[in-house]
């Protein structure tokens, strides 16, 4: 399901579903809060009413939040302030709207959720809390995290280099959880998750009539991180346009809303990630120099999976504890296979060892998991069609498209065809499903 509305007036639901179904989203509703929380696991995007019988809204904020920390939830109200959107925003909602809202802010705003929910990390987290367990054993990691922990009081920009996947927002988390500025929030963008069109309102917020369906004024992230700090995740995806208001930003830390005429103070820490050569996209002309050097006041590299292979047994035994719970499912890994997961080149990294264990957590028949179960596309059979994934064969893209045909290829012949389940299987919705097989030209 993509949306799934909370609203306890009925007739407001279905319009919305009326509306939602006609632009070929699927939509469901629920009238209480028992209701949807019952069904929020269901869907990508949630659009919550701030005000339900027997509940406030920010309450049922809280629990859908600590539920379901990756799913985006939009919040709808009649009695709107900018007070109010913003501690709805700060305590995890992912945007705020009036009612009855304007279609095609609606449709916006349901659009860039969708797409953070099918961005690549398949997250929408953009606030976080410190994980229960950080996961490392090896030196490498290890001597990272004394680096972090030395420089986090510090108040410099950081950018975090390194692979996709290899876990370089959960470094961001630390460099925010052992700073003086742990108080406050920690405010996360994908900057390759958002359209242009929408990043810079995103980003620095709009006041009401700055743009059809502008309703209401709205703060910006950059707000919403006062006193914290601001994670930009693929920084080196931002389009030059962008650059240049982002640049100016970090030369004054003041900026105006789109629309605005006042000029606006943030204090805020800025930290980023890119998995690209950023030195190498100035040389090109696609990424500006002056923004570089603001942003690089510290650059840290986080080292793939396959440079840091002793982390690989504690990720397994955390993810197989986790999937475990999440599926009901007690199990172990076989004698002798941690060290074929140790060998094993890990092109995907950190992301690539949760989703195959999460896989082969889901699937298992027994108490226990061979190596095969997880590297199936390396080990054992591979589907018919599916293309080997090695280690330097080719472009880190080219690699993960390859990774992904793997993975949409084994969950069809896993589920004998049926693309509902084979969505279910991948965790990914069926419409996105059916991108893929349009885009690997699978039938």
């Amino acid at each position: 399901m993509d949306v799934l509305i909370i609203d306890d007036e009925e007739s407001i639901c279905q319009a919305l579903q009326a509306l939602l179904q006609d632009e070929g989203l699927e939509c469901s509703y629920a009238t209480d809060a028992q209701g949807g929380l019952a069904r929020s696991g269901e869907a990508r995007v949630l659009l919550l009413d701030l005000r339900l019988p027997g509940v406030e809204g920010l309450e049922l904020l809280d629990q859908l939040h600590d539920t379901h920390p990756r799913t985006p939830i939009v919040m709808l109200t009649a009695h709107g302030t900018i007070k109010t959107a913003v501690e709805a925003m700060r305590r995890g909602a992912f945007d705020f709207m009036l009612k009855p809202p304007d279609k095609d802010e609606l449709l916006a705003v349901l659009n860039k959720a969708l797409q953070v929910a099918e961005s690549e990390t398949g997250v929408s987290e953009l606030y976080y809390e410190l994980p229960d367990e950080i996961v490392f054993r090896d030196p490498g990691s290890l001597e990272l995290v004394e680096r972090i922990r030395t420089v986090a009081p510090l108040d410099l920009t950081v950018l975090l280099g390194g692979e996709t996947g290899t876990g370089k927002e959960i470094f961001a988390r630390l460099l925010h959880e052992w700073s003086p500025r742990s108080a406050a929030r920690l405010v996360k963008i994908h900057c390759a998750a958002i359209p242009e069109a929408l990043f810079e309102s995103d980003l620095f917020g709009h006041e009401k009539g700055a743009f059809t369906g502008a309703t209401v004024s709205k703060p910006g992230r950059i707000e919403l991180a006062e006193g914290g700090t601001l994670f930009l995740d693929e920084i080196g995806e931002l389009e030059p346009t962008i650059q240049v208001k982002l640049l100016r930003f970090l030369q004054d830390r003041t900026f105006e809303r789109v629309g605005g005429l006042r000029t606006l103070k943030a204090d805020v820490r800025l930290v980023t990630a890119t998995n690209r050569d950023l030195k190498e996209e100035v040389k090109a002309g696609r990424f500006r120099a002056d923004l570089y050097y603001r942003i690089a006041g510290l650059e840290l590299f986080v080292p793939s999976l396959r440079e840091r292979r002793r982390d690989i047994g504690a990720l397994v035994e955390h993810f197989l504890d986790r999937f475990g719970q999440r599926y009901e499912r007690k199990v172990s890994l076989a004698a002798g296979a941690l060290a074929k997961l140790e060998t094993h080149s890990w092109p995907g990294n950190v992301r690539e060892l949760e989703h195959a264990l999460a896989r082969a957590v889901a699937l298992s028949a027994g108490p226990e998991i061979t190596a095969e179960d997880i590297l199936s596309d390396a080990g054992g059979k591979r589907p018919a069609g599916a293309p080997a994934v090695q280690a330097g064969g080719g472009s880190l893209r080219e690699q993960r498209r390859e990774f992904e045909k793997v993975r949409v290829l084994e969950a069809l012949e896993q589920s004998g065809g049926n693309r509902t389940k084979a969505a279910e299987i991948l965790g990914i919705s069926r419409r996105m499903l059916q991108k893929k097989l349009k885009d690997f030209q699978i039938q």
